[in-house]
Parts: C-alpha cells; sequence; structure tokens
C-alpha cells in the first residue's frame, strides 16, 4: 500500500523542521517500509513522505516514529495508483 503524510510545522518549529524532513530520506527505514520520496511543501502543507508500507498499522507506527508531535501536525492518506482503478 502507498501512503502519503502531510506533515505541517507547528509555529516557533520551522528550524527543526527542514532537518527531520532530509533525515527521513537519509535513514535506513524499518522493516516493512519504503520510503519513496520526501519533499519540502510551500501551501497549505510543509512537508509530504511518500513511503509503502504492508498495512495501515505498520504505516501508523512508521509516520509516529519519524514525525515528532511537538514539530508537525500530520495528516496521512492512502493512496492508489490510477492504473488499479
Amino acid at each position: 500500500m502507498i501512503f502519503l503524510t502531510l506533515m505541517k510545522i507547528l509555529p516557533g518549529k520551522a528550524s527543526e523542521a527542514a532537518g527531520l524532513l532530509k533525515r527521513i530520506k537519509s535513514v535506513t527505514p524499518p522493516p516493512g517500509i519504503k520510503v519513496l520520496d520526501a519533499y519540502v511543501l510551500l501551501g497549505k502543507y510543509d512537508g509530504v513522505v511518500l513511503f509503502e508500507a504492508a498495512d495501515p498499522k505498520v504505516a501508523t507506527n512508521f509516520v509516529l516514529k519519524i514525525a515528532s508531535p511537538a514539530v508537525f501536525k500530520t495528516e496521512t492518506l492512502t493512496a492508489i495508483r490510477a492504473e488499479e482503478l
């Protein structure tokens, strides 16, 4: 399954956010997770992580590890490839 985690930086935490997003791509993900990419966004959200996980529980555990609740507010969406519809 593919997941997108949208991340919004909490007020006063911008200096910590860029490093966290860069680190997501540089560390080895836990078993069952394949990080596809991470982006800084300009708009309502400040970052997004695109990743594959076996199921929503594995995805949730991953998001809890990468997105510090003291720095980011997150929203995770499940994605379906258009050709699979």
